[in-house]
C-alpha cells in the first residue's frame, strides 16, 4: 500500500501579517506579480502593496478579471513571463487562487497565497478549478506541489461579512465525515496515483472538526462583530489550513458528489454558494453510512445553529418532484464522482433515499409539521 500527504511548503497566520508579509515573500526573490480584483484592490490591496514595496520589493499589480478562465491564466502568465517575475502573489478568493496557482505553475515560480476569506480550502490545495469567461465549470487541474507560501491576516479574515466564515465552516464540517468514510473503506485520497491516507492526513481532518464544534459559536460572535480571537483564529485554521490539507491528503466520499450532483437542476438552489450545498451533502453522507441518531443529531444540529440548509425548503426544491431529485441521485453517482470512495456501491436510488431521508429527519428533529 502507498500512502502520501501533501501540503503548503509554509504557512503563516496572524493578525495583522499583511504589514510584515514581505520578511517571508524576500527568499523568493525581489520582484513579482500581485494578482488582486479591484474590490480587493480598494479595500486591503492598496496597502498591501505600499508595505511590500516599503519593504523594498518590485511589485506589478495585475487586476484580475475575476474568472479563473484559460484566457485569463494565459494573459497573466504573458505579463508574468515579459516582467521577469519571480514569484507571484494571490490576494483574493478562491478564483484568484486558483488564476495564481495555474500562472505559478506555469512559470514554475514560487506560489504565494493571502486570501482574503475563511470561506474555502483553496489556498492550500495543489488543484485549481477551471472555468469559462463566462463562468461554466470546464475542469480541475492538478500540479505537482501544493503552493510555497500561504500567509492568512486573521484581521482580514475577521473583518470580511461573517456568512463567508460560516461558508468555510459548512465545507470544513465535510472534511472528516468523508475523510472518516474513506478510512473505513481504505480507498483514495485527492492525490495522484490512487495513494492511500497517512495517519497525519486523517488526524488532520479529525482536528479540524473538533476546532469546529469546540470554538465555532465563539468564533462566529466574534467575526459578526469584526473581532480577532483565540476562537477566531482557530477556526480559521480550521477552515483554511486543516480543511484544506485534510481533504486532500483523506480524500472526498458521498457530501461533494451530492453538490455536483444539485447541477441537474436549475433554479433558486444556485443562489446558494458551493459550501451550503455540501453542507446537505454532509447529512447526505452520513445517511448512506448508516449513522446512528445520535451522530447525524450531532451534525444537524450544528448546521441548523449556523443557519445552513438542512432541508429541500432550504435548498429551495420544497417544489422539486421526485423525478427532479432522482435527476440529482443520478448525476451524483455518475462515473468518476467520489460517492464512488464509499466503499460500497451506491446506486442513484440509494442517494434519492437519503436526500429524502435528510429533509424528513430535518423536519421532525426541528418539530416542522407537514
Amino acid at each position: 500500500m502507498t500512502t502520501a500527504f501533501a501540503s503548503p511548503s509554509t504557512y503563516v497566520q496572524g493578525k495583522g501579517l499583511l504589514k510584515t508579509a514581505a520578511q517571508y515573500i524576500k527568499p523568493f526573490g525581489s520582484h513579482g506579480i500581485l494578482l488582486t480584483d479591484d474590490i480587493v484592490w480598494g479595500l486591503v490591496g492598496e496597502d498591501f502593496y505600499g508595505y511590500l514595496t516599503d519593504a523594498g520589493l518590485t511589485i506589478e499589480r495585475v487586476a484580475f478579471n475575476g474568472e479563473s478562465s484559460p484566457e485569463e491564466i494565459d494573459r497573466v502568465q504573458g505579463i508574468g513571463e515579459s516582467t521577469g517575475a519571480k514569484f507571484i502573489i494571490s490576494l483574493g478568493g478562491g478564483k484568484t487562487n486558483d488564476t495564481t496557482k495555474a500562472v505559478g505553475d506555469r512559470l514554475k515560480i514560487p506560489i504565494v497565497i493571502v486570501p482574503t476569506l475563511a470561506s474555502n480550502d483553496s489556498p492550500c490545495t495543489r488543484l485549481s478549478v477551471i472555468y469559462s469567461e463566462t463562468g461554466e465549470f470546464l475542469k480541475y487541474m492538478f500540479y505537482d506541489k501544493n503552493p510555497d507560501l500561504v500567509l492568512v491576516d486573521s484581521a482580514v479574515i475577521a473583518n470580511a461579512p461573517v456568512k463567508f466564515l460560516i461558508d468555510g465552516m459548512a465545507d470544513a464540517l465535510s472534511t472528516n465525515v468523508e475523510a472518516q468514510t474513506i478510512a473505513r473503506a481504505r480507498t483514495t485520497t485527492l492525490l495522484p496515483l490512487e495513494t492511500k491516507q497517512t495517519a497525519a492526513g486523517i488526524a488532520l481532518a479529525e482536528k479540524c472538526e473538533a476546532l469546529l464544534f469546540e470554538f465555532g459559536d465563539q468564533a462566529v460572535a466574534a467575526a459578526g462583530k469584526h473581532m480577532v480571537t483565540p476562537a477566531v483564529d482557530q477556526i480559521v485554521e480550521a477552515n483554511i489550513l486543516l480543511s484544506g490539507v485534510g481533504a486532500e491528503s483523506s480524500g472526498l466520499a458521498a457530501a461533494h458528489s451530492f453538490q455536483n450532483g444539485l447541477t441537474a437542476l436549475s433554479g433558486d438552489v444556485h443562489k446558494l454558494s458551493h459550501r451550503q450545498k455540501v453542507a446537505y451533502g454532509t447529512l447526505v453522507n452520513l445517511v448512506l453510512e448508516g449513522a446512528s441518531d445520535g451522530r447525524l443529531e450531532k451534525y444537524l444540529a450544528f448546521e441548523l445553529a449556523l443557519g445552513l440548509p438542512t432541508t429541500l425548503a432550504d435548498l429551495h426544491l420544497e417544489d422539486a418532484s421526485d423525478a427532479d431529485l432522482m435527476k440529482v441521485a443520478e448525476l451524483t453517482v455518475q462515473g468518476g464522482e467520489t460517492i464512488h470512495n464509499m466503499g460500497f456501491d451506491v446506486t442513484a436510488d440509494d442517494v434519492f433515499q437519503a436526500i429524502k431521508a435528510v429533509d424528513q429527519f430535518s423536519k421532525q428533529f426541528q418539530g416542522i409539521e407537514e
